[in-house]
């Protein structure tokens, strides 16, 4: 899969003990609209997805964390790759370690009947909802909160939302 962006923060020692996390998010563009999960008390945005569980295949894992986190069920025949985000940064504040994340993003299509939620309780607390908005909106409010708080899964989404806007302007030339 195509490597869309690395971010390496090299804030950490290449001897520490790694953990390593693999994701997976969902595109899904509508009428020129993006499905995004937006956290009504953070206001930032993020692609539909996350961790792939163990004996779950991509496209099992895109499915689940879709409909779990938007109520959006992926068309599986819709689905195509569009690239992979590579995150590597120390393990948090208080712990040596390295944290290695990638994050494969893929398109797809939803059905347009939207099921009910499931989310975790922290998804709760930051109040995920569906929202279906601009790509430049989406970039906006994320490449903004990313300058006040450098989160990195801010700066992802933000880097993503940015190559979408970037394919938008640039339409493939027509066909023959």
């Amino acid at each position: 899969m195509q490597v869309l962006k690395v971010f390496d923060s090299k804030n950490y020692s290449p001897g520490w003990p790694k953990t390593t996390r693999e994701a997976v998010r969902a595109v899904i563009i509508r009428d020129g609209r993006l499905a995004m999960v937006r956290s009504q008390t953070d206001g930032f945005y993020k692609f539909p997805g996350g961790g792939i569980e163990q004996g779950e295949d991509h496209l099992i894992a895109l499915t689940r964390e879709t409909l779990e986190e938007t109520g959006l069920r992926i068309k599986p025949d819709s689905v195509a790759e569009m690239g992979l985000t590579h995150e590597i940064r120390k393990l948090s504040l208080t712990e040596d370690g390295i944290f290695e994340q990638k994050s494969y993003y893929y398109t797809a299509e939803a059905e347009d009947t939207v099921a009910m939620q499931n989310l975790t309780e922290d998804e709760k607390r930051l109040g995920y909802e569906l929202v279906w908005t601009d790509i430049e909106t989406a970039y906006q409010a994320n490449a903004e909160l990313g300058k006040r708080y450098e989160t990195a899964f801010i700066l992802r989404e933000a880097s993503v939302l940015q190559i979408l806007m970037g394919s938008s302007q640039n339409p493939p030339p027509a066909s023959p």
